[in-house]
């Protein structure tokens, strides 16, 4: 097997492999995609040694330019685990920035690898099977994070944080607003279409309960820059680790605001049986011929606003009933041309990934982010970035 890099140099011993194995870069798997792009830049920006890898080298090309400082470029095709473990090989630290189908087999290949991975989420049920994996991590003396973008991610260290600040949390609240409208697809088309169709999740009295998509709405007061909104249960990941990571807490809800445009499209497109996932004889299912014109077809320009992500978690201190709340506001960012979401999401990934390779996150195995990145620490190296975290505690108290 092997793998170009920057498109002259390429693997073919493993003398090759062993000079590079313990060199303190950072490899990127879907380097190329939306999220993917961002977090090669932030990387690249912070003076981290990166190599940035697609399948397509034309792509990687264009992104090399956008970044604008040296990274290193490699064409690989991740359904290939020879050749992806030999690439992972010359990194310390994989972040998996690909669809969420794949997380389990960049997994296997990071273990083969021996290197730390983290990745953007498992929409819950890929995350269950991920977490199954963890002897086979801590074999590997490896440790692979599940969910460490924005939400999931952001969102679990904010629920620690939260957590700790109380003698007894009762609730976790997640809230995502937006004030970005018209028919958005700022991550992969895949995983939004999973998120509007597929049941959701929530601990209810203590008992984890499926909520139909888009079920259970409420209208979230977020800050005033967002005002107001209608958000909605959607599945995620956060929902398949907070619960046995707190078991103590009773409610445990995450919603999401979505724009009504993208909502009516997407149910147009269930009434009218794209969403069939069964594939015919004359090729791929509706569904992924959706997704595929998605991805090449969408012109609606989308007026891009400002992002929230809220953690609200509720219980007792003191004997007073007592709310930590935290609010984490990102701008669309000019300079990079990148909506919120986008560097919300990435910016996470590129700071964990610089945690790893300080030796900041000692774990193996296989954790959510609230087992094992230090809230504290981590806070401090995000409010450095184009973002602004408000926290406020509210406590009450009976004279």
């Amino acid at each position: 097997m092997r793998n170009d890099i920057d498109g002259t140099t390429k693997c073919k011993t493993h003398q090759v492999i062993r000079r590079n194995r313990h060199m303190e870069k950072v490899i990127v798997l879907g380097a190329a995609g939306t999220i993917g792009k961002v977090i090669v830049k932030d990387l690249a920006e912070s003076g981290v040694d990166v190599i940035a890898a697609d399948l397509d080298i034309s792509k990687l090309e264009e992104l090399r330019a956008w970044v604008g400082k040296p990274i290193a470029i490699a064409s690989v095709n991740i359904k290939d685990h020879d050749a992806t473990t030999e690439l992972l090989q010359q990194g310390k630290v994989c972040i998996n920035a690909v669809n969420y189908i794949f997380n389990l087999d960049i997994m296997k290949a990071a273990a083969s690898a021996g290197v730390s991975v983290l990745d953007l989420g498992g929409l819950y049920t890929i995350t269950k099977e991920q977490l199954k994996l963890d002897e086979m991590m801590k074999q590997a003396q490896a440790l692979s994070i599940v969910g460490m973008g924005s939400d999931p991610g952001v969102s679990n260290v904010f629920s620690r944080y939260g957590v700790e600040q109380l003698d007894e949390a009762e609730e976790i609240q997640i809230r995502f607003g937006s004030t970005t409208s018209g028919v958005t697809f700022p991550f992969a088309a895949d995983t939004i279409l999973d998120e509007a169709t597929k049941n959701a999740y929530a601990v209810k009295n203590g008992e984890l309960v499926e909520v139909e998509p888009l079920g259970d709405e409420e209208f979230t007061v977020f800050h005033r820059e967002i005002g107001i909104q209608q958000t909605f249960s959607i599945i995620h990941s956060e929902l398949a680790t907070l619960p046995t990571s707190y078991p103590q807490v009773k409610q445990i809800t995450y919603k999401d605001t979505w724009d009504p445009a993208t909502i009516e499209k997407i149910r147009l497109f269930s009434s009218m049986g794209f969403m069939n996932t069964e594939s015919g004889t004359e090729g791929p299912s509706p569904r992924r011929q959706l997704v595929s014109l998605l991805q090449q077809s969408l012109k609606e320009e989308p007026q891009w606003g400002t992002d929230e992500l809220m953690v609200e978690v509720i219980g007792w201190k003191n004997g007073n009933r007592t709310t930590v709340k935290m609010e984490l506001l990102t701008n669309y960012h000019r300079d990079w041309n990148v909506s919120a979401t986008q560097y919300a999401t990435a910016i996470p990934a590129s700071i964990v990934a610089q945690m790893l390779l300080r030796g900041e996150i000692q774990a193996t195995g296989v954790k959510p982010a609230e087992l094992c990145v230090d809230p504290d620490l981590f806070i401090s190296y995000l409010t450095k970035k184009q973002v602004r975290l408000l926290i406020t505690t509210s406590e009450t108290r009976e004279h």
